[in-house]
């Protein structure tokens, strides 16, 4: 069981990263490098790596008694080969923003976090081994109004 707002949001993003539809031969384990856990990449090899960051909380009352609300974006990075083309990395990316479209609700144990915008292509990356194709997917949380 969460203890915090912060786990509770974090998650709820990494969980619909996990029920997300996959290219053929893609695994959860061995295609998608999540926060925190090991994850090692080949040159030859496509995945999906996933960032999740928290913003300034906003607040939303003067008696500063109610939780704020709480933003920040998740970067999924679609890591796709150098040399093997990029029109599956943009169709793959494509495929990850319309997972998490604006309006997109996710819920982890009672807390709501909302996706408000329709997520954004970022410019495309081409490193040693792989090409980049970023997308980031804005957040925000809103407090629990007491009854």
């Amino acid at each position: 069981m969460a203890e915090t707002v912060e786990e509770k949001i974090f998650r709820a993003l990494i969980e619909r990263v996990r029920i997300m539809p996959l290219p053929a031969g893609w695994t959860v384990a061995a295609n998608i490098a999540f926060p925190g856990l090991a994850f090692t990449p080949t040159a030859s090899k496509p995945f999906l790596s996933i960032e999740v960051h928290f913003n300034r909380s906003i607040e939303t009352d003067i008696s500063m008694e109610m939780d704020p609300i709480r933003q920040g974006f998740m970067r999924a990075n679609v890591m796709w080969p150098k040399g093997q083309g990029m029109f599956q990395a943009i169709d793959f990316a494509g495929k990850v923003r319309a997972f998490f479209r604006r309006g997109t609700q996710l819920t982890f144990e009672g807390t709501r976090t909302d996706i408000n915008e329709d997520p954004e292509f970022g410019p495309h990356i081409t490193g040693d081994t792989h090409i980049t194709q970023p997308v980031t997917i804005r957040w925000q949380c809103m407090p629990a109004v007491p009854a």
